[in-house]
């Protein structure tokens, strides 16, 4: 295998639901040994899965505890001892009343990374709110943004949970830059990332008008044009700079047009023209003179594009229930190393005796943790 930039490090992953196991999903694609702290489960005749998608855990190992035992909450203090990085996104306050907050845990070990996620942050007078997605989506101006582009009578939620996956992506990147100054100053550091800092983030272009005093009725929406074709698909052609124009009216047969001055009459002059051709058609054409576009596909088309294929975007590992998975593999591509899905899914527990060991517990301390409770463990099936 080749080598990952973070093979070398540690990590105790607390979170749940999708912006945590998104962020650590990466960081195990990166080469960073994972363990996921589950929550006791009923398995009640079936296999229970690790806390998140079968996507967001590829790669990671599971150990169940219950963090309210001693016995258990020993152990998570002793996986948190021997890790680099710690990622959880409990409600705030919640870890270190468990007396595992970074707190606690960064008093004996200086170099620790404790990343926290959640809706409000950590402190101040909105930390108490608890939140999903849609809370910043809808607090942070996302749904009334894309109403707006749209023109639409009402609010729609997005087709996914837009927020949880920046808010993800800001941890990790956030893990990085921390890992970085930990070189530099010996120390490690607590990283309060929310989903509505996260999803404002995003709209940090369009809010400017905003933030500086524009009227609500001065709002002008950015939507890139979609244009329909003679057989009904749709096509997106951004026409961006003057000698992109070029391109498009050629393709589209039309290259002595000159281009109308306003963006709009632009935009609507290529619809006309889109909508005298069938979809291959105008993809061959465009292809021919390097115009930019992009041909609108569904979730099946877009999985199976040969694009994703010859860049290794989908990857296929073992699962433990259904044999084989296919999923989307790290859109991280380096010279030198190597991001990719590490393995499969785990089953909640399904580490917990092989994680208990490799940290010091003898095989009857082990047996004894799980007939306490302390711990859980399931075996995959046979």
């Amino acid at each position: 295998m080749a080598r990952k930039v973070l093979d070398d490090l540690r990590v105790v992953d607390f979170t749940r639901v999708v912006a945590g196991p998104y962020c650590t999903r990466m960081l195990a694609d990166m080469g960073a040994a994972v363990v996921k702290v589950d929550a006791p489960f009923e398995a009640d005749g079936k296999p229970v899965r690790a806390n998140g998608s079968v996507q967001n855990n590829l790669g990671k190992r599971s150990i169940a505890l219950d963090l309210k035992h001693p016995a258990g909450f020993e152990v998570a203090r002793r996986l948190i001892a021997a890790s680099d990085i710690v990622v959880e996104n409990f409600a705030p306050g919640v870890m270190a009343r468990l007396g595992l907050g970074y707190g606690e845990m960064s008093a004996g070990h200086p170099r620790l990374i404790y990343a926290s996620i959640s809706g409000f942050g950590q402190q101040g007078s909105f930390s108490h709110r608890r939140a999903f997605g849609a809370t910043a989506h809808a607090e942070a101006g996302w749904l009334w943004v894309q109403q707006q582009a749209q023109g639409a009578a009402e609010l729609f939620a997005p087709g996914v949970t837009v927020a949880d996956l920046v808010t993800g992506a800001t941890a990790f990147s956030g893990i990085l830059a921390a890992l970085y100054d930990r070189e530099r100053t010996g120390r490690g550091q607590w990283i309060d990332t929310t989903l509505m800092d996260a999803q404002f983030h995003t709209l940090s272009e369009v809010a400017g008008p905003a933030l500086n005093g524009a009227a609500i009725e001065a709002w002008q929406p950015f939507r890139h044009p979609v244009h329909r074709t003679r057989d009904g698909r749709h096509l997106t052609i951004n026409i961006g700079e003057p000698h992109n124009w070029l391109r498009i009216a050629s393709a589209l047969g039309h290259a002595d047009a000159p281009m109308p001055a306003s963006p709009a009459a632009a935009n609507a002059l290529v619809g006309t023209w889109v909508a005298e051709v069938d979809a291959a058609d105008a993809v061959q054409r465009l292809e021919s003179t390097g115009a930019p576009y992009g041909l609108a596909m569904t979730m099946h088309e877009a999985a199976a594009h040969p694009y994703f294929a010859e860049r290794g975007m989908v990857v296929e590992v073992t699962d433990p229930l259904d044999g084989r998975v296919r999923a989307v593999d790290s859109s991280l591509f380096f010279s030198e190393a190597e991001s990719t899905a590490a393995g499969p899914a785990p089953l909640a527990g399904q580490h917990t005796r092989a994680i208990l060991e490799e940290h010091g517990y003898a095989a009857d301390a082990v047996t004894a943790l799980l007939a306490a409770g302390a711990a859980q463990e399931q075996l995959p099936p046979a």
